[in-house]
């Protein structure tokens, strides 16, 4: 005998938690989720919603299945989503979320890829905003952005010039202003190289040197793909599987 269908209310809950690692991961509501993709689709994009209309007390208070929602319409990779998902890495309270914040580090950047429609300024906006978590901001610049850039899913140029354009915009967060001279370092824009000389004379970094950028620029031009970059920019498939891996 087959045991009957989850509800969507049931698959709701079982994937809502307070924290990413709480208990083990739930499978059968994963499965299910996935099996009723276009039932299950709008419900999540509202469930994000409702995220981010909430107060920063009641997103850091409450517990949610956004944080598995996240991870799952990465799975699917429907573009519907690439913009509710931009949207939910600007919020500090879902980045910086105890237990999901190392997640995000590690393969968020992957996840926001298999969603993203093409056109980068939700992700230049993220970058730009002061409010949006500084770390998240970071990972954005050099993980994400460089993988789209290195997958020819962004134009070069355009990355090139919105680095050009942000930076009478950025705030003083050193680990942003990292993120910034990496990329472009990453992305082999030597025309950037007095721009970088420039931010060091203003102090924008905290330990950063022009040796560094050069360094990381010399490999680029050489290497034009994606080999010395250090970070995993495969595609982003199965995501119990992914966090099985990841979690403890």
């Amino acid at each position: 005998m087959t045991s009957p269908a989850m509800s969507p209310e049931k698959i709701l809950r079982s994937l809502t938690r307070r924290y990413l690692t709480d208990g083990r991961l739930p499978k059968g509501a994963l499965k299910e989720a996935s099996r009723r993709r276009d039932e299950m689709l709008p419900l999540f994009l509202i469930e994000i919603e409702k995220y981010l209309s909430a107060s920063p007390k009641e997103r850091a208070d409450n517990p949610t299945p956004v944080l598995l929602i996240f991870f799952v319409l990465g799975d699917w990779g429907d573009k519907s989503a690439y913009r509710p998902l931009a949207s939910l890495i600007r919020c500090p309270e879902f980045t910086d979320h105890p237990g999901f914040e190392s997640a995000f580090d590690e393969i968020g950047h992957r996840v926001i890829a298999a969603v993203f429609d093409g056109d980068p300024e939700p992700l230049f906006d993220a970058v730009r905003d002061p409010k949006a978590h500084r770390i998240a901001r970071h990972n954005i610049l050099i993980n994400l952005l460089a993988m789209l850039v290195y997958q020819e899913r962004i134009d070069r140029e355009v990355v090139a010039n919105f680095l050009i354009d942000v930076y009478e915009q950025l705030d003083d967060h050193t680990i942003v202003w990292l993120g910034w001279a990496t990329l472009a370092a990453r992305l082999g824009l030597s025309a950037l190289r007095p721009l970088v000389l420039q931010a060091i004379a203003e102090e924008r970094f905290d330990d950063y040197e022009i040796e560094e950028f050069d360094e990381d620029l010399k490999r680029a031009i050489a290497r034009p793909a994606a080999e010395d970059i250090n970070e995993d920019f495969s595609p982003f498939e199965g995501a119990y599987e992914e966090l099985k891996a990841l979690l403890p």
